[in-house]
C-alpha cells in the first residue's frame, strides 16, 4: 500500500472521492477500486455517529484533580516573577548609583570642551559641536541604561534554567 493509496482512502472516507487525484488513482489501482464501497460505508457510518456525552461529574472530577497542580504552578510563577523583579530592580539600582557622578563628569567635560572650542572657533560652530556631542552622550546613555533590564532578565532566565533544567 502506497501513500497515494492512503490519501485516496482518506479522501473516500471524507466523501472527496470525486477529487481529481483520487479519481486518477482509482483508475490505476485495482486494490483501492475494489475497496471503494467499504470505505464509503465507513465514511457514512462515521459521519452519522455522534460522540458520546461525557459522564456526569466529569468536569468536577477533572477540575478537582487539576486544582492542586494549577495552584502549585501559579505559586511557582508568582515566585519567579518576584525573583525576576528583584533581580531587575537590583541591576537597575546598581546601575543608577554612579549615574549622578557620571552626569557631573560629563557636564564638566562638555563645559570644558565648549570653553576650549569657543577660544578657537566661532560661538555658533562651537555650540553645534557641543550639542552634537551631548546628543551622542544622551543616545549612548539611553542605550546602555535601556539594556540593563533586558540583560538582567536574561541573566535571571539563564539562572532559572540552570536550576530547573
Amino acid at each position: 500500500m502506497s501513500e497515494r493509496c492512503e490519501q485516496t482512502r482518506v479522501a473516500i472516507v471524507l466523501g472527496d472521492d470525486r477529487e481529481p487525484a483520487a479519481v486518477e488513482h482509482l483508475a490505476t489501482c485495482g486494490q483501492c477500486r475494489s475497496e471503494v464501497a467499504t470505505w464509503q460505508r465507513l465514511g457514512t457510518a462515521l459521519a452519522a455517529a455522534r460522540p458520546p456525552a461525557p459522564p456526569a461529574g466529569l468536569a468536577a472530577r477533572v477540575s478537582g484533580a487539576a486544582m492542586p497542580l494549577l495552584a502549585a504552578n501559579a505559586r511557582r510563577a508568582r515566585a519567579a516573577r518576584r525573583a525576576l523583579w528583584r533581580t531587575v530592580g537590583r541591576a537597575v539600582a546598581a546601575a543608577l548609583l554612579p549615574l549622578p557622578l557620571l552626569l557631573l563628569l560629563d557636564g564638566y567635560v562638555v563645559h570644558t570642551i565648549y570653553g576650549t572650542l569657543r577660544a578657537v572657533l566661532p560661538d555658533a560652530l562651537s555650540l553645534y559641536f557641543v550639542v552634537n556631542y551631548v546628543t551622542l552622550l544622551a543616545v549612548l546613555l539611553t542605550f546602555a541604561y535601556g539594556a540593563i533590564p533586558l540583560l538582567a532578565e536574561r541573566q535571571a532566565r539563564l539562572q532559572r534554567e540552570e536550576i530547573y533544567g
